[in-house]
């Protein structure tokens, strides 16, 4: 992994934000991990666009860790945009999710282009 490795997580849930960050702490994962809130701001990130611009700051990932059911773009709109981005061929994006919902409520179902092909499931709480 490269000294300046960076982990982009597409959250809109703080809570999940938390998780992922204890997570990473318990694991010694020191990796910077920067955070949008939506799909919207995903695609910035990854552009470059608007306050992201600075590729010193914000640089490109290596991995992108994302939620499917977000506001504004979801998930797999998301993943639709990296796989046509010539530059973004380096970018991980594995092609799986995590989902709450259980099935029949509110499920994300598997899409046949092979995007987000499984659903493992995120911790759900009360």
């Amino acid at each position: 992994m490269a000294d300046l490795a960076v982990i982009l997580l597409a959250e809109d849930r703080e809570d999940d934000v938390l998780l992922i960050q204890r997570a990473f702490e318990r694991a010694r994962i020191t990796t910077t991990l920067h955070v949008v809130r939506d799909g919207e701001e995903a695609i910035a990130y990854l552009s470059g666009s608007g306050k992201y611009s600075n590729r010193d700051e914000y640089p490109l990932p290596w991995l992108v860790l994302m939620d499917l059911k977000m506001p504004r773009v979801d998930g797999f709109e998301v993943l639709k945009w990296v796989r046509k981005e010539p530059g973004l061929t380096a970018v991980r994006a594995p092609p799986n999710g995590h989902t709450t919902s259980p099935v029949g409520e509110n499920h994300v179902p598997p899409r046949k282009n092979g995007e987000a092909p499984t659903l493992p499931w995120k911790p759900r709480r009360s």
